[in-house]
């Protein structure tokens, strides 16, 4: 009888395509040849297009007939869509903080209002110790990456991020829901901005790549 295999080649490639994705190796608009992925994590084809295939069933790709896979450019009404799963996530990890301030304080500790207010989230998410729900989150965040980028430089949000800390680090619930609600709203009003940014971006066929360059404005 056969050995059997030392690994599972599809689980291997859908493990590269996320962690490609989370690491912001994709920009909007890049195609995602196969044969080159495959090359490059040394595969054959096969399963690198049944892993893009499962992440285009999830949203996080985009399959076009007749050309293939696509990193997706987010319109307005996507952003905001992600926008309000991503603060349904946010108020389910507060639910979870609110049995235990300290949980709550140790996301306020970790987080950095110069890597933007996003960190301050991926902390709340990471310290509830509810893995499902940093899966689900990092799966939005991921799709927000580029996006996030862009809003960051419009909203210039370094003061409504410290607020957001001191709240988390004196575990006032109700002021960081009402702070989170105003920095949605906030960033809603901005989405058909941010959609023009990644749409010049991706015209100009530059605008991503530098991540310590200006990302590309409102027109």
């Amino acid at each position: 009888m056969s050995s059997p295999p030392t690994r599972d080649p599809y689980g291997v490639a859908l493990g590269a395509m996320r962690q490609f994705a989370h690491e912001g190796r994709f920009e909007p608009g890049d195609p995602l040849v196969v044969t080159d992925l495959a090359a490059e994590i040394g595969l054959s084809p096969t399963p690198i297009r049944e892993a893009l295939a499962c992440l285009a069933g999830e949203g996080l790709i985009e399959r076009q007939r007749g050309k293939g896979y696509f990193y997706p450019v987010l319109s307005a009404a996507e952003i905001i869509d992600l926008y309000e799963l991503q603060r349904a996530y946010l108020h389910a990890a507060l639910t979870i903080h609110y049995r235990g301030a300290p949980s709550l304080q140790r996301a306020a500790a970790g987080a950095a209002v110069s890597a933007g207010i996003s960190s301050l989230f991926d902390a709340i998410i990471e310290q509830t110790g509810n893995s499902a729900l940093a899966v689900a989150h990092a799966r939005v965040a991921a799709r927000l990456r580029t996006a996030a980028r862009i809003e960051s430089r419009l909203l210039c949000d370094d003061e409504e991020g410290d607020a957001m800390i001191a709240a988390a680090a004196e575990a006032r619930l109700t002021d960081l829901l009402a702070l989170l609600a105003v920095h949605h709203d906030r960033r809603c009003g901005l989405a058909r901005q941010i959609a023009s940014g990644l749409r010049s971006g991706l015209a100009a066929g530059s605008g991503f790549k530098d991540r310590e360059g200006t990302a590309p404005g409102p027109p």
